[in-house]
């Protein structure tokens, strides 16, 4: 091999590239999974332990997904994990025996590094159908099931992935051999797709997140108004409100493309930054709405609330058109809770008005 080669292959070959690169995202993507997995027990103990109990028709709904997500999950962990070790251990015999070839038929057209590539795209489209499905499903819950808010986020979701799974077959054609001109010819454009399906991905859950936010943050503000949440203070709706609209997905999403585009500008270095956001993107899909419904089902989330918000109706006294100075008086709509309280009025002032009655005829 020539020393041009080698030249190129010298950022592959490097300490960091080889050693401190592997061990450093695997530790971050344990860490990351392991909470993922206790997160995850703890939501399908609470589910099962309350599905006697409960009676919202999202129940079996949201166990599905949940559990959809953390096998998907698990297996892109198992997935990455295959990627970086084998691919460390092919350099690190390279720089050890001086023999490059191995590494090259890895990077150019290893069928094994291949099936690896396509399972991480594919995972990684499904993930996000999954996520895009539960998230646009509660926010279309918490706008009190409004179809106009729905909709668009539904379509936009189809259009999305539906560029994912092109972008993963194209990918998947063009890293086969890249020995072959229109292979890397394909393998460019699939490189773009995955640019525009991970930027519209951004795009749609942040909107998803700033839709459920809003809306959270508007019945935090009428329970409020109504004082029944006196003890609550800012700081703490402020992160009821970060938790519950799965803000975790897009923010990591963000980070990542601003890391991602950094690095291939050569702005960032692997040994300035030898961290890949790229798998916590993907268990953030998974844990945002897992910790959703671990908070539902401990009654910690907006939901519990809502009721409450549905039940508050004022109507006011007006006055009635051609009457003059008279005016009609219109009941006034109270929360159930009130109820009890109207009804005994009511009462008071039927007593006093027969008491008035019955003055009048004795005199």
């Amino acid at each position: 091999m020539s020393s041009a080669d080698t030249e190129k292959l010298a950022s592959y070959l490097s300490t960091t590239s080889t050693i401190v690169f592997p061990i450093a995202n695997l530790s971050v993507l344990y860490f990351v999974y392991g909470f993922y997995v206790l997160l995850f027990g703890t939501c399908v103990y609470i589910m099962l332990r309350r599905q006697k109990d409960d009676e919202r028709p999202n129940h079996k709904l949201y166990l599905w997904i949940s559990v959809i997500l953390f096998v998907l999950s698990t297996v892109f962990v198992v997935v990455y994990t295959i990627s970086l070790v084998s691919g460390s251990i092919i350099r690190f015999n390279a720089v050890k025996t001086q023999d490059y070839l191995p590494l090259v038929l890895h990077l150019t057209r290893d069928v094994e590094n291949t099936i690896i590539i396509s399972l991480q795209l594919l995972v990684t489209v499904l993930l996000n159908i999954a996520a895009d499905y539960m998230l646009i499903h509660r926010c279309y819950v918490i706008w009190d099931s409004k179809k106009r808010v729905a909709l668009p986020l539904i379509i936009a979701s189809v259009i999305i992935n539906a560029l994912g799974i092109v972008e993963t077959v194209m990918t998947t054609i063009g890293s086969s051999d890249r020995d072959v001109q229109s292979n890397n010819e394909i393998s460019n454009y699939g490189l773009l797709l995955n640019f525009v399906f991970e930027l519209l991905s951004v795009i749609l859950n942040s909107m998803v997140t700033l839709l459920t936010a809003g809306r959270i943050w508007w019945i935090y503000r009428q329970i409020h108004a109504q004082g029944i949440l006196k003890r609550d203070v800012f700081i703490q709706s402020v992160s009821r409100i970060i938790l519950e609209s799965g803000s975790l997905y897009p923010v990591l999403g963000i980070i990542g493309m601003i890391l991602a585009n950094e690095t291939s500008s050569q702005r960032i270095t692997i040994d300035e930054m030898p961290i890949d956001f790229f798998p916590l993107i993907r268990l953030s899909a998974g844990i945002a709405p897992t910790l959703i419904i671990v908070r539902a089902k401990l009654g910690k989330n907006v939901e519990s609330l809502q009721d409450q918000v549905s039940d508050i109706r004022f109507i006011s006294r007006v006055a009635a058109p051609g009457e003059g100075t008279s005016t009609g008086s219109r009941p006034r709509m109270h929360s159930i809770g009130n109820l009890s309280m109207s009804m005994a009025s009511i009462s008071g002032e039927e007593q006093r008005a027969a008491g008035r009655k019955t003055d009048a005829t004795l005199v």
